[in-house]
């Protein structure tokens, strides 16, 4: 078949144009991918995003979003109900203090290495705290008179394990709460920053711990008590190499090995989490009801700034198929998949399904003030932005 020279010069400049345009965006995406941005501090609302292979994936209970430990990598293929997933979770990751952390915040790292090491306070800590600095216990052990004194009453026991005369009961039910520092390598702002947790743990002696096991289960008093601590105390004294040497036990628990062990898991968590975008990248907020057959239906679209955009673009550009949370004070609100590249400056959130929490972050970035603080929306959403023209 033979084309007019008309034709021909139509076709041509077809095929011209075409190629300029997806040259353009070629070399568009190459540039942002280039591109290098110090990393943010997180705001009042957040996108925030999961290393891939970091040992985490995001899951949906109760129409809450939550980052979990899981028994294999983070894959972050689309919203999972937690029946289907919950033999693979560990433990779940505290969002709140994490983003705490990640703005530097001492009272939240103190908190994050607790529970993410297992060693929030539960059941069966003392009801009375009677709490020990670790600056004050060091005076203790380093032969301060009033300190070591009071820290013997306080255990109802001698620094060498050796057991006191008397019984002093409060000692015996409360022992004391070790108040210690542990110090995390935070990246603050692009720089590794060396942040101080404090670690609340209980600590009992090895005595008093056997003696309460004799009688947890029974109903005894005071005299049945004394009775058991006089059984006690005679043995550990008939027997001096199995006595427990406290002075050591408490130089471990304030030991920098035990403060580095403790930092570990906060630290890998912490550099496996990524702030995205926070609200000081987002110029305005919008949203619109679709009526579907399940009821209404929310879309929040945001607008990001130029900067925000180019962030959004080179994080979402080869993690199509993962998850991203859009997380408001600390609460993750959302957790839509990412379908395509993120590269334009306009981000739509489908599907939720709480018209007062999505007008609350709507509120919130357009400056207003917020209708309320507690309500929580569905989080198995999607999230789109417009493709590149």
């Amino acid at each position: 078949m033979k084309f007019r020279s008309s034709t021909k010069i139509a076709i041509g400049f077809t095929i011209i144009a075409a190629g300029s345009i997806y040259g353009y965006q070629f070399a568009m995406k190459r540039a942002i991918m280039g591109m290098h941005f110090e990393p943010i501090i997180p705001g009042e609302v957040n996108l925030v995003g999961i290393n891939a292979g970091a040992g985490f994936r995001i899951i949906v209970v109760n129409e809450m979003a939550q980052l979990v430990e899981s028994s294999d990598a983070f894959h972050g293929n689309g919203t999972e109900d937690a029946g289907s997933t919950e033999g693979a979770i560990k433990k779940h990751i505290p969002i709140r203090e994490m983003l705490g952390v990640l703005k530097g915040d001492e009272k939240s790292l103190g908190s994050f290495i607790m529970k993410v090491n297992d060693r929030d306070e539960n059941d069966s800590w003392p009801p009375v705290r009677v709490i020990w600095s670790a600056e004050r216990l060091k005076k203790a052990l380093a032969g301060d008179k009033a300190e070591e004194a009071a820290l013997v009453r306080d255990l109802n026991i001698n620094l060498d394990g050796t057991p006191l005369s008397t019984l002093r009961q409060s000692s015996l039910e409360n022992g004391i709460v070790v108040d210690y520092p542990v110090p995390v390598v935070v990246n603050i702002r692009g720089k590794a920053t060396r942040v101080i947790g404090r670690v609340l743990e209980p600590y009992k002696p090895a005595m008093m711990q056997t003696i309460e096991k004799r009688y947890s289960d029974k109903q005894v008093n005071e005299d049945t008590i004394r009775g058991y601590y006089a059984e006690a105390a005679q043995q550990a004294l008939a027997n001096p190499k199995g006595r427990e040497d406290v002075r050591k036990a408490i130089m471990n628990l304030l030991s920098p090995t035990n403060a580095a062990d403790l930092a570990k898991y906060p630290e890998h968590i912490l550099a496996s989490a990524q702030v995205v975008v926070n609200d000081s990248l987002i110029e305005s907020a919008s949203y619109r009801s679709i009526d579907t057959t399940n009821g209404k239906s929310y879309e929040l679209t945001i607008e990001l700034t130029d900067e925000g955009r180019r962030r959004l673009w080179q994080f979402s550009e080869d993690r199509i198929g993962t998850q991203i949370m859009l997380i408001k004070d600390g609460v993750a609100f959302s957790a839509p998949k990412i379908n395509h590249e993120l590269a334009q400056g306009e981000l739509t959130i489908t599907q939720m399904r709480d018209e007062r929490s999505v007008k609350d972050i709507v509120d919130l970035l357009n400056h207003k003030k917020p209708m309320h603080d507690e309500h929580l929306s569905n989080v198995g959403n999607d999230v789109h932005g417009k493709n590149p023209n």
